[in-house]
C-alpha cells in the first residue's frame, strides 16, 4: 500500500469527521470576536490597520496553540477512542508510513486554519473601513503570522506522542491546559524564551529568536516527532 493511498484514507477520515468543520467554526468566531474587540476597544482616532493588524495575531496566538494541540492529538488518538487502531495495523501498510500520512494531514489541516483564521481577521478589518492601508505592512504582518504559525504546528508534536502513549486525547487537552498556566506564569517571570510553547508568540511580537530559543524549539519538535515514529515502531498495541 503506497503513501499516497495512506494519506488519501487519512484525509477522507478527517474530511468526513464533524471534527474537522467544528475546528473551522472555532477559527472562525475567534478571530471575528477578537477582531471586533480590538476595534470597539480602541478609540477612532488610534485604530488603524497598523495598531490593529499589530494587535490581532498577538491575541490569535493563543487560539492557535490550542488548537493545533488538539487537532494533533486528536488525528492520533482517535484511532484509540474509535477502537480502529487494530484495524489500522491490520493493513498491508507500515507503521511508519501511518505516522507520516497522519503528520503530512496535521500540516495540511493546521496551514488551512491559520490562512482561515488570517482571512477572518483581515475581513474584520477590512468590513471596518480601518484607515492606513498598506499592502507592504500587510504582507509582513501575514509573514511573520504564517511563520509564527508554523512553529506552533512543530511544537505539537509532544501532543501526538501524548495521545499515543495514554491511547487517546484525554490527557493531551490536560497538557494543554497546563501548557496556557505555564505560559502564563513563565512569561510573568521573564522565561517565555526558554519555554517552548511560548517561544512562537516571541517571535510573532519581535520577528526574531535568539539561539537558545530556536534550539530549544527544535528540540521540542524533533522529540515529539522521533517518540511518535518510535512508540508506532517499537511499543505493543493491545
Amino acid at each position: 500500500m503506497s503513501i499516497l493511498s495512506v494519506l488519501y484514507c487519512e484525509i477522507r477520515k478527517v474530511i468526513r469527521s464533524n471534527v474537522f468543520w467544528l475546528t473551522f467554526l472555532v477559527f472562525l468566531i475567534g478571530p471575528l470576536m477578537m477582531g471586533i474587540g480590538i476595534i470597539s476597544a480602541a478609540s477612532v482616532d488610534e485604530i488603524n490597520w497598523q495598531v490593529y493588524l499589530t494587535q490581532l495575531p498577538n491575541t490569535l496566538a493563543a487560539l492557535g496553540l490550542i488548537g493545533y494541540t488538539f487537532i494533533s492529538a486528536w488525528v492520533f488518538g482517535r484511532e484509540f477512542t474509535d477502537k480502529t487502531i487494530k484495524d489500522l495495523l491490520a493493513k498491508p501498510v507500515s507503521r511508519e508510513r501511518i505516522v507520516i500520512s497522519k503528520f503530512l494531514v496535521i500540516l495540511a489541516w493546521d496551514v488551512l486554519l491559520a490562512l482561515f483564521m488570517f482571512a477572518v481577521g483581515f475581513a474584520v478589518g477590512a468590513v471596518s473601513g480601518l484607515p492606513g492601508w498598506s499592502a507592504a505592512f500587510v504582507g509582513d504582518t501575514f509573514l511573520r503570522f504564517f511563520i509564527t504559525s508554523l512553529l506552533f504546528i512543530f511544537i505539537t508534536t509532544p501532543g501526538a506522542l501524548l495521545a499515543n502513549v495514554s491511547k487517546g486525547y484525554l490527557a493531551p487537552l490536560g497538557l494543554v491546559l497546563l501548557i496556557v498556566i505555564l505560559s502564563t506564569v513563565l512569561s510573568d517571570m521573564g522565561f517565555a524564551s526558554y519555554f517552548p510553547w511560548t517561544i512562537p508568540a516571541l517571535f510573532q511580537i519581535a520577528g526574531t529568536l535568539n539561539m537558545s530559543s530556536i534550539i530549544i524549539l527544535a528540540l521540542t519538535g524533533i522529540a515529539g516527532t522521533a517518540g511518535t515514529f518510535a512508540w508506532w515502531r517499537f511499543a505493543e498495541q493491545q
